[in-house]
């Protein structure tokens, strides 16, 4: 009858996250020519995103996984940090790109798996199939990082698979907290 666990509601962050990822994944991949510095600033723009809707829930993921919501409060503060690096610097972020954008994806695979065990609670369906997708950005980061050459080479197609994979893992999470 009276539930002491909060409600989450429907998360609009994480869905307008995972829009964006995908109309972001659209330009990057339908688009080849887009220049390297307008993609430094979309991905400002997102990695900002990202950590403002990290942050916007950690208080009620608090709630859920204890102190490891540090973590994600951390993680988010690094998201935004390297959003700033690309929008205020892009020529700097373009030379460093196959670097930075591995390990913001590496940081935003691990920030989702250190938070995934509260989507139980909303079903084993979403929480098994984030997992999945969380492996599959982590795995995806850490090939960047294994060789950025060939990452900058293929950043396009890389880059946009990751963004549809984040896309899609965002929008579920917005209809799972609903």
């Amino acid at each position: 009858m009276f539930s002491m666990q909060p409600r989450w509601g429907f998360d609009w962050h994480e869905l307008i996250t995972g829009v964006l990822s995908l109309i972001a994944a659209y330009v990057v991949i339908g688009m080849p020519r887009v220049s390297l510095t307008a993609m430094s600033v979309i991905f400002g723009f997102l990695a900002i995103l990202s950590g403002l809707t990290t942050l916007s829930g950690v208080s009620k993921l608090r709630d859920f996984v204890g102190n490891w919501a540090v973590g994600a409060f951390i993680l988010a503060i690094i998201d935004l940090l390297i959003g700033l690096f690309f929008i205020i610097k892009p020529s700097s972020g373009i030379v460093v790109l196959g670097y930075v954008v591995a390990f913001w994806f590496i940081i935003d695979a691990i920030e989702r798996l250190i938070v995934v065990a509260h989507l139980r609670d909303f079903g084993t369906g979403y929480f098994i199939a984030s997992i999945i997708l969380d492996v599959l950005s982590l795995m995806l980061g850490v090939l960047l990082l294994i060789n950025p050459v060939i990452a900058m080479m293929s950043v396009t197609w890389l880059i946009g698979f990751y963004l549809i994979v984040f896309g899609i893992n965002a929008i579920m999470l917005a209809f799972a907290r609903r």
